[in-house]
């Protein structure tokens, strides 16, 4: 019989340690070649968040007090989105197809339910047994994502030089970390502009978007020990944010950046300023961090335009995921 799942209330050192050597048996197992995270790294994104979410932890330990499985279960506190749970599962290589995963996913979905979602989602290795795993126990594949990286040393000469390239009407700016106070209400307007972001059938929900709420995030970035990058495209008409990029870098500057968001208001579409953005962001995070190998990001399949500019920028796919969804009303 399958081992009981342990939830974390107060997790010790010992428990990272654990549930940093599953999630690194499993990467290396399901995604060879790609970065695994530091302990430390891991501790940080497990330890930190927004006061609009809580994440309930799981671990699976065998007789012999071997990690053999993990569970995150993340709870939204937005009004527009407490209806949704987002669920990651991981069972180490070794002790897979005993019914581990099985009895870890009832635990976590169990929970989702009993604190009133109504939606859990969980994203998973697209072509992979995770699909039919999922599939047979209710679930319904609802957004199909591309992973892409860009190594930085691989840059076209042409994305080198966009940034210089005027944009009448338009001029860029960035900043680290926190947005200063003179931008910040338009860029929580700005921020409304992922309104419209392919979500499939997915039941997103709505996210709000003021000046706290964008300094949260930034602040949260920084707790983890990461660092936050942003760089913008301003209309000179009012100084006000027409549209942004964010990149998200390592504790210790080097390896791979993730890509966040990308976004440019209705109004000011059709100007080409995300490919604009986002070739000065590459600039300046090779300027500002010397040690980085490579940006990698997501995109919804269904993202033609998004898909579009990060192929013209040099970006090549990775892997492909997707999104499953369970009804927690009819599980």
């Amino acid at each position: 019989m399958p081992p009981n799942p342990t939830p974390l209330t107060s997790p010790t050192a010992e428990d990272f340690r654990a549930w940093h050597r599953v999630q690194s048996a499993a990467l290396a197992h399901d995604r060879p070649g790609e970065p695994v995270p530091t302990a430390t790294a891991l501790q940080a994104e497990l330890t930190t968040t927004s006061t609009r979410s809580r994440l309930l932890l799981w671990l699976v330990r065998n007789a012999n007090e071997e990690p053999v499985a993990t569970a995150t279960l993340r709870l939204f506190t937005d009004p527009g989105r407490s209806h949704l749970a987002e669920v990651r599962l991981t069972v180490h290589p070794a002790y897979r197809r005993l019914g581990t995963g099985s009895r870890l996913l009832s635990t976590v979905t169990e929970a989702a339910a009993e604190a009133g979602c109504r939606s859990a989602v969980t994203e998973v290795m697209a072509g992979t047994p995770y699909e039919g795993f999922l599939a047979t126990r209710g679930f319904a594949a609802v957004l199909r994502l591309t992973w892409l990286r860009l190594a930085l040393d691989d840059i076209p000469e042409r994305i080198d030089k966009l940034p210089d390239v005027p944009h009448p009407g338009y001029r860029l700016t960035g900043w680290p970390g926190v947005v200063p106070d003179a931008l910040a209400e338009s860029f929580a307007r700005a921020r409304q502009g992922m309104d419209d972001m392919p979500t499939g059938e997915m039941d997103f929900g709505e996210v709000r978007w003021d000046v706290a709420r964008v300094r949260e995030i930034a602040e949260v970035v920084a707790r983890r020990g990461e660092q936050l990058l942003t760089v913008a495209a301003v209309a000179e008409r009012d100084g006000a944010v027409a549209g942004y990029t964010e990149l998200v870098v390592p504790r210790d500057g080097g390896g791979t950046a993730q890509q966040y968001d990308t976004a440019v208001l209705p109004e000011h579409r059709g100007h080409g300023l995300g490919l604009w953005t986002k070739a000065e962001m590459l600039r300046r995070a090779r300027e500002r961090f010397p040690r980085l190998t490579a940006v990698q990001t997501d995109c919804a399949d269904d993202n033609r335009h998004m898909l579009a500019v990060n192929t013209a920028l040099g970006f090549r796919p990775l892997r492909r995921t997707v999104e499953y969804q369970l009804d927690l009303a009819r599980r």
